[in-house]
């Protein structure tokens, strides 16, 4: 929390002139002042009215309500008048709209307001455009966020690159519509919990009605409710009917397809022993994009299952040109779109774009709709998703919340398979054993393993990813010769079913070097080290934190057998990896410098060693916090080498 934010929770709603200025275009000027209105002349239900919130106590009216931008001048800065307002403003609710984004007015209003008083009182209010589109291929005129919105403030007052999820509510009919969000804003601007609100609200409302209308509805309470009964009965059965027609319809779409994709382009050449994998998966698609071009849903559906094969094939590029391609009809697809997305989205994560990963999820996550209710199955992938990229974010504690929801949105969806559950649970156990709960961690992979294996088979890709999630598990747990057990059986199955240049293989066989180098068993660490960085190299066609991952390792095996120039190099290009993937500081940039620092003290330069030592802690301490299993892990060897180091007196004398 910053200076900023302290200090803003610190003071009353009675320190503020306004509860809230309201920040717009003109071009959305109409609905600026609809807002002013409804806000203004809000009254707080009488239940709710004193209740104490995190804000004080609920008032009976949020009055005032700011909104004057007549005149702005001429020059780069707001005037003296509208700093002093945001300055004197509990919260800034932002009007959201591709107008509003590109304004530099309403930019400036919210950097102002977050250089006041944090990041934590700013409310959105879509109107227009798509939240986050500026991080989709193709989609940035729809951004309805400006850039201060869309990203945290820093320490010094300015933007920093750190990703903002602002609070937002959707005003257009087909989302929240003018009254739900009308009461998530004031929910905002009182602390009160929306369910409340609108309970309250709605009891208000059905009071006001029943003294206007008792007498009438108990006339007709009878034959209404007969009505509606058999209508109810008549309506289910259309729609029943129209869903079986629906799926019967894009099942025949589906067999007709992939019987054609099948068939010889050129019978008199095309020898069917001797077609690859990648030639049916780029025929596939080209026909997909021609061929069901009005059928959307059959369309994204195919997409995202192409979408699937190439990434287990390890053909990311040929993935993410597919999907982004078909972009357009994956939108007019509505949620039968939402795999495809989450597939493109797995996709940006294993070529190591974090951001743009995460941002394709929200997107899917808009995609579903507003009713968190709504679509268990599909909310239950979407945090799956958001969980596995967090995994390799280092969140651990945002990763779990995700996977604990993707649980939950399990549990209460009927058309969930049990293998979906085995990969939330083996996604949640890596999490836990992040987090340094290695016994829960192996509970919920032994778990996870069991369903793969009674669903799909002990030879299954699945299993094998199963078991070396256990190996990870056993290898963060110092339990290595489990964890040899562990990979071993891991990298058989996968042996079996993958190509020799899958990146899937290489992550296996990148954790046996490791396993294999704490085992002291360094030739054969060395050999499943480079074969791993080889396919690397091959698959991502440029730098990646895998490649960085592995080339630590190596390092420290350079450095054991006593050659500490080789293994400072090789850390060189792990960094060169990292910041090419990450494109900001990550825990294994702490990671990095503390086993450099290792290999340097191995060599005498105690000096050098302590100074990488205190810069890689304090990145662990600044990424995953102090207390992280981690980050003391190796607060504790870096003490170590402190202890080894001779005294500066010593080295006087």
């Amino acid at each position: 929390m910053t200076p900023a934010e302290t200090d803003t929770q610190a003071r009353t709603e009675t320190a503020y002139a306004y509860r809230a200025f309201i920040s717009y275009s003109h071009r959305d000027k109409e609905v600026a002042q609809r807002l002013h209105r409804a806000i203004e002349s809000y009254r707080i239900p009488s239940k709710l009215v004193g209740k104490v919130t995190a804000l004080g106590r609920t008032p009976s009216r949020l009055r005032p309500i700011f909104r004057d931008r007549e005149e702005l001048p001429a020059s780069g800065d707001l005037s003296a008048e509208l700093t002093a307002a945001l300055r004197q403003s509990m919260f800034l609710l932002v009007i959201c709209s591709p107008a509003a984004a590109g304004s530099r007015w309403v930019n400036e209003e919210i950097k102002q307001f977050k250089a006041f008083h944090g990041d934590g009182r700013v409310l959105a209010l879509v109107v227009d455009g798509e939240p986050h589109a500026s991080e989709i291929p193709g989609r940035d005129h729809r951004e309805c966020f400006p850039e201060a919105m869309r990203f945290r403030i820093g320490p010094s007052g300015e933007l920093s690159d750190v990703p903002a999820e602002p609070i937002a509510a959707d005003y257009r009919r087909e989302a929240d519509g003018p009254r739900l969000a009308t009461q998530k804003l004031i929910a905002g601007l009182t602390g009160l919990k929306l369910d409340d609100l609108v309970q309250r609200e709605t009891q208000r409302r059905i009071a006001q009605a029943t003294a206007v209308a008792v007498g009438a509805v108990m006339g007709m309470v009878v034959t209404g409710g007969l009505a509606f009964y058999a209508n109810s009965l008549r309506i289910e059965a259309n729609a029943q009917r129209a869903i079986a027609e629906h799926e019967a319809a894009a099942a025949r779409a589906a067999s007709d397809y992939l019987v054609g994709t099948f068939e010889l382009s050129n019978p008199a050449t095309d020898n069917p022993r001797t077609i690859t994998a990648l030639t049916i998966l780029s025929r596939s698609a080209e026909r997909a994009q021609r061929e069901l071009a009005g059928q959307p849903t059959i369309e994204a559906r195919l997409l995202a299952t192409l979408g699937r094969a190439y990434n287990n094939l390890g053909l990311l590029s040929e993935a993410q040109a597919s999907l982004e391609k078909a972009m357009p009809v994956v939108e007019k697809a509505g949620p039968d779109g939402v795999d495809a997305l989450l597939v493109l989205a797995q996709t940006y994560g294993l070529q190591g774009q974090i951001e743009k990963s995460l941002a394709t999820v929200r997107h899917a996550e808009r995609v579903i709709g507003p009713d968190p209710e709504a679509q268990p199955f599909l909310r239950a992938k979407a945090s799956l998703a958001r969980g596995r990229i967090l995994v390799n974010a280092s969140r651990v504690k945002d990763g779990l919340a995700a996977l604990d929801l993707a649980v939950y949105y399990a549990r209460r969806a009927e058309d969930a398979p049990p293998n979906f559950m085995a990969s939330v649970l083996s996604n949640r156990g890596l999490l836990l054993s992040d987090d340094g709960q290695f016994a829960a961690a192996e509970a919920s992979l032994q778990e996870s393993l069991v369903l793969f294996q009674k669903e799909l088979g002990p030879s299954h890709l699945q299993s094998g990813k199963a078991w070396f999630a256990l190996a990870q598990n056993s290898f963060n747990a110092g339990q290595l010769p489990k964890a040899r057990q562990q990979i071993a059986e891991a990298l058989r199955i996968q042996r079996k079913v993958l190509d020799a240049d899958n990146p899937i293989l290489a992550n296996t066989l990148s954790m046996q070097g490791q396993i294999l180098q704490g085992l002291g068993q360094l030739g054969e660490a060395e050999r499943s080290l480079r074969e791993a960085v080889a396919i690397y190299r091959q698959a991502f066609g440029g730098p990646h934190f895998l490649i960085g991952i592995a080339e630590v390792y190596l390092a420290m095996i350079e450095s054991a057998r006593g050659d500490p120039d080789a293994a400072l190099a090789t850390l060189a290009d792990a960094k060169r990896n990292y910041d090419a993937s990450y494109g900001k500081i990550h825990p294994n940039h702490g990671d990095l410098l503390v086993n450099r620092a290792k290999i340097l003290a191995k060599a005498g330069r105690f000096a050098e060693a302590r100074s990488d030592c205190a810069a890689g802690v304090r990145i662990l301490t600044e990424t995953l916090g102090a207390e992280a299993s981690f980050t003391r892990q190796l607060a504790g060897e870096c003490k170590t080498i402190s202890e080894r180091a001779p005294s500066r007196v010593a080295a006087k004398s």
